[in-house]
């Protein structure tokens, strides 16, 4: 199955791995340059001479699914991870796509964060972990059931007056597992759960 450069790669049916480019297509980005940061960061030239921060995102994901691949029999060796022109397994990418929020639980783009444009951005559902395949809730769907702005929780946050987050996401976002998400809510009186 090979796609021309309009073409968004659907990944539940895609079996070839993945290029960089290839990546782009299938998550709906408008360059290779966000893939390429998701495989390999910023040289330390480019870094002022510091090591990266975390993991990169497909490696991370990597990490996070090694057992599921290989009980698949899907290896991603190490000159992949290390290469200029890497390809990943399409289960890798279609992850990926539903850890960041870029694609929604049955693989498709969702078109919203098109729109969002650079910088931060949370995502618009639930993402889904790659590891566990528990979902995950952010801080603006927790700032939506309660009525509140995300500000009032990043900085309740700060003062330590809510709950602390479960962990942070492959782009280092932080998260709350559903089941501490809905103890939250049932906290602040919301019926409303996740």
């Amino acid at each position: 199955m090979t796609s021309t450069d309009d073409e968004t790669i659907d990944l539940t049916k895609r079996t070839e791995p993945l290029s960089l480019s290839d990546i782009s297509r299938a998550l709906g980005l408008k360059s290779r340059g966000t893939a390429q940061k998701w495989h390999k960061p910023p040289t330390q030239k480019a870094m002022e001479g510091k090591a990266p921060q975390n993991t990169p995102p497909l490696h991370a994901v990597v990490e996070a699914m090694a057992d599921q691949l290989e009980a698949a029999g899907i290896e991603v060796s190490k000159e992949t991870l290390e290469s200029s022109r890497p390809l990943y397994p399409p289960r890798v990418v279609l992850a990926l796509g539903k850890a960041l929020g870029y694609l929604d639980s049955a693989g498709r783009i969702v078109e919203e964060i098109r729109s969002k444009g650079r910088g931060r951005w949370f995502p618009v559902a639930p993402t889904v972990d790659p590891g566990s395949n528990r979902k995950r809730v952010y801080t603006n769907h927790l700032a939506s059931k309660l009525g509140i702005r995300n500000e009032s929780i990043e900085v309740a946050l700060t003062r330590e007056k809510f709950t602390k987050p479960d962990g942070v996401d492959e782009i280092n976002r932080s998260f709350w597992w559903v089941p501490t998400a809905n103890k939250i809510l049932k906290e602040h009186k919301i019926d409303d759960r996740f």
